[in-house]
């Protein structure tokens, strides 16, 4: 790292404008230059300016410290959460006896990852930003964190194109860095495995989410194991691949009941709901809704997740009584401001046990599908719009019903290509 770049970033940390800082010792154009590593300055100029900011030799080795940021990165990784805290500790007060730029830059990485870690997004919105009028000094290994934890930041904000470009770069930083860490990299993979699993790329997602289980198998790392086996799960079941959808579904549910991760296991539930209505085993797939939604706790989402799904089994076994008792308790937890996407469905339901009164028509085609296609949700789009054509069919409208129906074959048809 040039001493330009250091000297610029300590002048920033500080709040001092360049003629802040220049005064007296050098100009403004040539403190410029200096920070762009665009002149060689004397020992006394620097002398000077490293006295007007508070700072020692800014020449020292800090390799100590670049082992401790890694050990803290290494328990953030790990959820070893008080071990990340009294190394946090340490950190910070190891950090006030350095002034070398790229420990500080690690330092305010690794707080983007902590902000993440507890969703305080905003926060970590401000960290990213802080961290990007400083990307130029970053290192290739400190710009590989960087791109997997702003990547992580745009997949837990929905945007999962975004996500999927910043995870790109870290993958070619992780090389060009000569990043050595493999459960990094295996997390890395994880996370591709999810943002692609939102962009329907369920075959690309498996590629990655293999990777990802062949690691941290063999770390023994059981909780992102599950993890894996979970998300590898998903994808075959949206491909169709019962059997190994199966077989990832019950590695989850067996792991996540042994470590006691009850949040995954109530998820396992769930999917294995699904599959086994897909199946068309719907006993086996109300079992799983119902031992869901007692695992999730005060879950809102979890439980109208399982709720929804409650409500269409029993409606496909016309067990209308049952679609009565749960649909007001899915109703009464979401709207079209707070979870709409599962107010829209539950809506589409009242009407149907109401045998579609009038007003149906006009919910699907202004306020339901129209929300489904702008939120990005194609397979809730699919699925709405063939309910919408087989009831056109059903009033012999069959113009109406052959577009709606072609729409939602459209979709499926490119699912099973990507």
């Amino acid at each position: 790292m040039t001493i330009g770049s250091k000297i610029r970033f300590h002048r920033l940390k500080r709040n001092l404008t360049q003629e802040d800082l220049s005064k007296g010792i050098i100009s403004v154009s040539y403190l410029s230059k200096l920070e762009n590593n665009q002149v060689t300055p004397s020992n006394d100029i620097i002398n000077l300016l490293c006295d007007r900011l508070g700072v020692n030799n800014l020449l020292d080795t800090t390799d100590q410290l670049n082992k401790l940021l890694e050990r803290w990165n290494h328990s953030l990784l790990w959820n070893k959460t008080e071990d990340a805290k009294s190394i946090n500790k340490v950190v910070r007060k190891d950090l006030d006896q350095t002034d070398d730029l790229i420990p500080h830059l690690f330092y305010k990485i690794l707080c983007f990852r902590v902000q993440l870690i507890k969703g305080n997004l905003q926060n970590a919105l401000e960290h990213m930003k802080q961290i990007q009028s400083n990307y130029k000094e970053l290192t290739d290994t400190l710009k590989f964190y960087y791109h997997k934890y702003k990547g992580n930041y745009y997949y837990l904000i929905k945007e999962y194109d975004k996500a999927k470009g910043e995870l790109k770069e870290a993958e070619t930083c992780y090389v060009l860095g000569n990043v050595i860490n493999e459960e990094e990299r295996a997390d890395l993979y994880y996370l591709f495995s999810l943002v692609l699993t939102r962009l329907n790329r369920y075959r690309l997602a498996i590629f990655y989410g293999e990777k990802s289980l062949s690691i941290f198998q063999g770390v023994y790392f059981q909780k992102r194991c599950a993890e894996v086996h979970l998300i590898l799960g998903i994808c075959y079941r949206r491909i169709h691949y019962s059997e190994e959808a199966l077989k990832h579904y019950e590695w989850a549910n067996f792991i996540s009941q042994s470590i006691d991760y009850t949040s995954l296991n109530s998820k396992v539930e769930q999917n294995l709901g699904y599959l086994k209505s897909f199946m068309n085993k719907s006993d086996e797939a109300i079992q799983h809704y119902l031992r869901s939604i007692e695992l999730k706790g005060s879950d809102e989402e979890g439980k109208l997740y399982s709720i929804l799904s409650l409500v269409k089994e029993y409606y496909k076994k016309n067990q209308f009584s049952e679609v009565r008792f749960w649909l007001p308790k899915g109703l009464n937890l979401c709207s079209k401001e707070k979870f709409p996407d599962k107010f829209y469905q539950l809506s589409y339901y009242q009407f149907a046990l109401n045998d579609f009164p009038q007003g149906f028509e006009a919910f699907m085609k202004e306020y339901a599908l129209p929300f489904f296609k702008k939120s990005g949700s194609h397979l809730l789009y699919a699925e709405y719009s063939k309910f919408l054509g087989q009831y056109y069919q059903g009033v012999r409208k069959y113009k109406y019903a052959a577009f709606h129906l072609n729409e939602a074959n459209l979709i499926y048809e490119e699912m099973l290509t990507v």
